[in-house]
């Protein structure tokens, strides 16, 4: 029978799926292959007919509640194909099948009605191609009386806000301008529009096969109901700044080129202005001077020059007085009245300020940043957030996905206007669509708040403990014995790094591996780890003691938790003070909600994950920071709420202060620093203030 259905395949010419999955020889294995196949055909086949049902009730606020459901159910199908795709096809087969798939979607929603703001795109793309500066002139003015005769005269009736000049930047100005002198159609903006969306799924499958990411990403963004409706369906003009900005990234972050990579962020910018909002997370060392290539498409202001500041009072008036579907922007707005504006710019640039500190990678970064920057906004369309799909291929974040998804909450407010003609927001459906999403966003402080995660790591079977040693004879014996004779620890490795006291003797008699090394703990660690033996390391100060059970417990979390690579132990001082309680407490916040830990707290990683980032950081002083932001990139940190003690030596009441705010001054100054120019200044400050006159001590 099975070899009946083989030949059944291979006679219907679909030995293509057999030959690019690459199953196992056994039975089962083909068979479970198979299955995942022919779920995935199953799904796909499901999701095509939902949003074959969209286009055929639309507009969505004709039948909004049939609507809201074939919407999120959508969503639903498009995470479920992404899980049910199959693992083991050939990546470049995947990418072009979902491609097509995608393309596919776009071409069935072409008779979907387009959007209101379509209208003012093709009036403002017109009106240039007349010698008019749509800066200046609102489509009521006067000037346009003898203009608006023949076809031109029903798009300049549907164009919304029609008292307001235009508030888009020069380059959309100019694309409509060059689509209207070729074709002054709604219908063929939104053709346009859509080949645009098309570049982006373009761009996505060269970025995910470029970083190693799984081709089934790629569908969060093909198939995501939200982009369809309102790019390949309303046609919003949204979807071009968004595929300028997702080439910038590809070029900057996968490519190196710079120049053309910054240049083409420039016109993202001018594009729609959020995508400005990239660039600071995008600048370093290397590329900083070539940056200065963002610029060069502001010369496209030269046109509407005439129009002096005016070019930008729409869009002051926009931010001032509209408001819709905003969370963040309606609490600041009920709590300070006139000052909202002031103080949500404040918080948002708070925000901005963290995580340009805290996040590290660039792709990660600029995710967050935007997702920062929708949430503060007065105003959120949906189609806004189009802007934060892309990065759902690379960062599945279940609180984006569900906000995505329950945009729906907005549609009877499109079937208000559509049947009486007035706008009125609904506030109360708000509650629906934001409490969940917050609610996920804090789960994820402390929990994995991906809804897709990479694959899963090899089961841990013991532990090696390093400690580096720099004349620690008063303290490295304590440690030592808190080690001894626990389950799951594999051996000890004491990495010293030229210790002129009995450091090196004492590790000796305990039983440990002694490693002798070049000064820095960076290096100290590093050559520490090629002596052990273990798939988990465990990096221990000699002033730090373990707790029993630590190493059980790290190796059941890593079991539990396949995916994550590594993590930190929460860490309290061995004289529990009101202050040591207070720097233990910001500690352990620090390491939970941000995954940077220090030394420590115990920081424990895989060897395979360690391979990954290319070995531990070989630097002197800040290797515990550098070691979590790399780990950070590659996939979960974890962290065990309890498990070590330490001595707390320089946390003497004569110096907790000036202590304690030296390590709220170094730790920013590296990270950003970091960012631009990797230095040992640090170091030299470090040693300067703990150890005046002697960096040899530890």
């Amino acid at each position: 029978m099975k070899s009946a259905l083989i030949e059944f395949l291979d006679s219907r010419k679909w030995t293509y799926i057999i030959d690019t999955v690459s199953f196992r020889s056994g039975t089962s294995d083909y068979r479970r292959g198979f299955m995942q196949v022919h779920r995935f055909i199953l799904l796909g086949i499901v999701w095509f007919v939902d949003i074959a049902a969209m286009v055929a009730i639309a507009p969505l606020g004709k039948y909004p509640l049939l609507f809201s459901v074939l919407f999120g159910l959508g969503h639903i199908l498009m995470i479920l194909m992404v899980r049910c795709f199959p693992a083991e096809l050939d990546s470049r087969i995947a990418l072009t099948t979902i491609f097509f798939v995608g393309v596919a979607a776009r071409l069935v929603f072409l008779p979907y009605p387009v959007g209101g703001d379509v209208f003012r795109y093709v009036w403002e793309g017109y009106v240039q191609t007349q010698d008019f500066n749509p800066y200046l002139y609102a489509p009521t003015s006067p000037v346009f009386t003898d203009l608006v005769r023949g076809d031109i005269l029903a798009i300049w009736q549907q164009v919304n806000h029609p008292e307001i000049s235009a508030a888009y930047p020069p380059f959309s100005l100019l694309l409509f301008r060059m689509l209207a002198s070729v074709m002054p159609s709604p219908f063929f903006f939104k053709v346009m529009m859509t080949g645009f969306d098309i570049g982006v799924m373009v761009v996505l499958a060269l970025m995910l096969n470029r970083l190693g990411f799984s081709p089934s990403r790629l569908i969060l963004y093909a198939a995501n109901p939200l982009v369809l409706v309102f790019t390949a369906g309303e046609g919003h003009l949204d979807v071009v700044q968004v595929f300028f900005l997702c080439l910038a990234l590809y070029l900057i972050i996968c490519k190196k080129y710079h120049v053309i990579g910054f240049f083409i962020l420039g016109v993202a910018v001018i594009t729609k202005y959020f995508a400005l909002i990239a660039l600071p997370y995008l600048l370093d060392a290397e590329n900083r001077k070539k940056s200065l290539a963002v610029l060069i498409p502001m010369v496209l202001y030269l046109p509407f020059i005439g129009a002096g500041t005016e070019i930008f009072s729409s869009l002051g008036i926009f931010a001032a007085n509209f408001s819709y579907n905003d969370s963040l922007s309606l609490i600041i707005r009920l709590l300070f009245g006139d000052l909202h504006l002031l103080i949500t710019a404040a918080l948002l640039v708070t925000c901005l300020a963290w995580i340009y500190i805290v996040v590290q990678d660039k792709l990660r970064s600029v995710y967050m940043a935007i997702g920062c920057l929708l949430l503060f906004l007065p105003t959120l369309h949906p189609w806004y957030l189009v802007l934060i799909v892309p990065f759902l291929s690379f960062f599945p974040s279940r609180a984006w996905l569900y906000l995505q998804a329950a945009v729906l909450f907005t549609f009877p407010v499109a079937a208000i206007e559509l049947q009486t003609g007035r706008f009125q927001e609904i506030h109360w459906l708000k509650l629906f669509e934001y409490l969940p999403f917050y609610g996920l966003l804090v789960f994820a402080l402390f929990r994995d708040g991906l809804c897709l995660r990479g694959p899963n790591l090899r089961s841990p079977g013991s532990v090696s403990v390093v400690v580096p040693t720099l004349n620690e004879a008063d303290l490295l014996g304590q440690c030592l014995r808190s080690l001894q004779n626990r389950t799951g620890l594999n051996d000890i490795v004491v990495a010293d790094g030229g210790s002129t006291d009995q450091t090196r003797e004492i590790a000796k008699q305990a039983g440990a591996i002694v490693v002798e090394s070049s000064k820095g703990r960076g290096l100290q660690i590093k050559d520490g780890i090629a002596a052990t033996s273990a798939d988990v390391i465990v990096v221990m100060h000699a002033d730090c003691e373990a707790k029993k059970g630590l190493f059980e417990k790290i190796i059941e979390t890593l079991e539990k938790t396949p995916h994550a690579v590594g993590g930190a132990v929460g860490m309290q001082f061995k004289h529990k003070k009101p202050r040591t309680r207070l720097v233990a407490c910001l500690n352990n916040l620090r390491a939970r909600l941000t995954g940077i830990s220090f030394g420590d707290q115990a920081q424990f990683f895989r060897k395979e994950a360690l391979e990954t980032i290319g070995g531990f950081p070989e630097i002197m002083l800040m290797e515990d920071v550098e070691l979590s932001l790399k780990l950070k990139e590659t996939g979960r940190l974890v962290f065990l709420r309890d498990g070590i003690v330490v001595s707390g030596r320089r946390w003497q009441d004569n110096q907790f202060s000036y202590n304690l705010m030296t390590v709220f001054r170094l730790f920013p100054r590296y990270l950003i620093e970091r960012r631009f120019r990797p230095t040992d200044s640090i170091y030299r400050r470090y040693y300067d203030i703990y150890y005046p006159g002697n960096r040899d001590a530890r």
